[in-house]
């Protein structure tokens, strides 16, 4: 009761930094990109630049069944061409042999300058190189291969691989976990030919086997992250945690303080409170799991449940079915999407905002930001696919084909990077960069997949707010060079090569709405009134609503009237529709006109 008061409290106390809209998603036709309706059986998603042409394309995952296949659209100028998986017949024949698709990576393990793809299916696991976006099954001539699991299991699944640079040699190795299988595999790259050495790593038994059947609630959700920050990738596994010591790797979990439930459906290494070190996110199994979602902060090394604090606690949504994490607002903390495996509950977007005392508050913002679809839809990535600034997702679908939630974007500034490495492994997977903008230190740490199932485009964003300057940018590639950048402009993209500087990419810029304006409210905390001012461009229907945190109508003060195009204000005096004033807390009020709509956050403190 005492941590659910102080939530509380913090909640009533909080006011954004700099005051800013809710950016809105509109939900595109995926045709009007060049993705046309496909409709098959799906869980999964996968953005990456796999042609190398600086836009990131998409690989949409087919889930279960045969003589259906997942799709590749390549992005040119933010248009998707024609499905290619049609080029790759190699591809096409081995993942008709697996059913399901438990794993999708992609990854330029022979550093020539293109994605090539790691497959993990119901039954094996192979790998493909891209040569000229045909990809060509290379298992048997690189040893990337396994077998069923030992015993008598008829669940053997290939669930989960990471790629990474762990002996920092330059190129990149392979973990993979496989359902009902004590070890792990851990293929080291020779020269792109790969030798399993899980014993020689210290991973060999080290796979804790469930008895639910599908092992991969368990530790099957790996990613790569250097979560000690001293330069070398540690290994995280669903609740376990591999630290690297000169390429051995000790479960530390426990001793460290992380000690999240035993099912672990998703997880996510992120800095969200931005102090310079990363912190642990884990999204429960499902409604059948008697866990709990649960976030845990890093303090100086030891982590602790900060649920509570976060005003997570008790929030136990149905079963995720992907976790993106991405500034999405371009305010400078990141944020976090959770697409939801349910017919009818509408996806989750956790706004992260500083409060009091520079403790962040987790909240649900999906239904004022256009997340409003229902329907079949498993998996999702994130990305920027018109190179605008704003992170967009693409949700494939069984229902919709492909659902894309374009970002409309705001006022913020921003600042993004693509990085390719030289003497480190050519997509620089590994590399820490960190941004100082406006007193600010962000941090990202470049790693495939994200999670299961899910990898968001490794281009670099930093959302950096009303700054209108980053003060620098330090990498850290992959091998321990660091380099410092002082004069990058913002709003738009730059190439960076290990060692060799940089060049700007053209990005598109940012359309203002053309219909309306909604401005702050003033004063803002305020007690007990406060004025709402919005300008109409063009005559429309014009209604304007407000809600508290939970999704509830508190009050509409333009209820569909039209406006003449004009500057217009009105008052609200903190009370509901019934007369009665509102509590103390934070409320969101919606503008909708012309077809389009703008959302805002205002405090009331008594």
């Amino acid at each position: 009761m005492k941590k659910l008061l102080m939530v509380f409290c913090l909640l009533l106390a909080a006011v954004l930094v700099t005051a800013q809209d809710l950016t809105q998603y509109e939900l595109l036709n995926s045709a009007t990109v060049g993705i046309p309706k496909v409709l098959m059986d799906r869980w999964g998603a996968v953005s990456a630049d796999i042609d190398n042409n600086g836009w990131p394309d998409i690989f949409s995952v087919k889930w279960r069944g045969r003589t259906i296949y997942s799709q590749i659209y390549l992005n040119s100028s933010g248009m998707y061409g024609n499905d290619i998986m049609p080029n790759s017949p190699q591809l096409m024949a081995y993942e008709d042999t697996q059913n399901a698709t438990r794993c999708n990576i992609f990854a330029d393990y022979d550093n020539d300058g293109d994605k090539d793809f790691f497959y993990g299916g119901d039954y094996d696991m192979a790998l493909f190189r891209n040569d000229n976006n045909v990809f060509t099954n290379v298992s048997q001539a690189t040893g990337v291969k396994g077998a069923g699991a030992p015993g008598f299991f008829t669940v053997y699944g290939f669930d989960c691989g990471a790629w990474a640079d762990y002996d920092r040699d330059g190129d990149l190795d392979l973990v993979v976990c496989q359902t009902n299988n004590k070890n792990f595999f851990f293929f080291r790259n020779n020269g792109g030919v790969f030798e399993n050495i899980a014993q020689q790593v210290g991973l060999a038994g080290k796979n804790p086997l469930g008895n639910t059947g599908d092992r991969g609630a368990y530790s099957a959700r790996l990613q790569w992250i250097d979560y000690d920050l001293d330069g070398d990738p540690d290994l995280s596994a669903g609740w376990l945690l591999f630290q690297n010591d000169n390429g051995v790797f000790t479960e530390v979990a426990k001793t460290i303080g992380l000690k999240p439930d035993s099912l672990t459906f998703f997880t996510a290494w992120f800095d969200y409170d931005t102090d310079g070190d990363w912190d642990f996110f884990k999204i429960r199994h499902g409604s059948e799991d008697p866990g709990h979602n649960s976030i845990w902060q890093n303090q100086n090394g030891t982590f602790v449940d900060v649920t509570d604090e976060t005003g997570l606690n008790g929030w136990n949504p149905h079963i995720g079915a992907s976790f993106n994490i991405g500034d999405y607002d371009n305010d400078g903390d990141e944020d976090v999407y959770i697409q939801i495996n349910n017919w009818t509950d509408m996806d989750v977007l956790l706004l992260n905002e500083e409060v009091e005392g520079g403790l962040h508050v987790l909240t649900d913002v999906a239904p004022y930001v256009g997340m409003t679809t229902v329907g079949d839809r498993k998996g999702a990535t994130m990305l920027d696919y018109d190179m605008d600034g704003f992170l967009d997702i693409y949700v494939p679908s069984l229902d919709f084909g492909s659902l894309i939630y374009h970002n409309k974007g705001n006022a913020n500034h921003w600042i993004g990077m693509i990085l390719e490495g030289v003497q480190s492994n050519r997509d620089a997977i590994g590399a820490l960069v960190t941004c100082y903008a406006d007193g600010k230190k962000q941090m990202r740490y470049t790693r495939v997949p994200s999670t299961w199932k899910t990898q968001d485009n490794q281009f670099i964003l930093f959302g950096i707010g009303a700054a209108t300057a980053v003060d620098s940018i330090i990498i850290r590639w992959p091998l321990g060079l660091k380099e410092v950048y002082t004069d990058l402009a913002i709003d738009q993209y730059h190439r960076i090569k290990e060692g060799q500087g940089s060049s700007e990419v053209a990005a598109k810029p940012v359309a203002a709405p053309e219909t309306f304006y909604l401005e702050q409210n003033h004063p803002n905390p305020f007690n007990p009134t406060t004025t709402i001012r919005y300008q109409v461009f063009e005559a429309s229907p014009v209604t304007l609503t407000i809600f508290n945190l939970r999704g509830e109508r508190v009050q509409t003060l333009v209820n569909a009237e039209f406006k003449p195009a004009g500057s217009y204000s009105l008052s609200w005096n903190g009370k509901d529709q019934e007369g009665r004033s509102v509590p103390s807390g934070i409320y969101l009020y919606r503008l909708e006109a012309g077809g389009t709509q703008q959302v805002k956050k205002m405090t009331c403190m008594k």
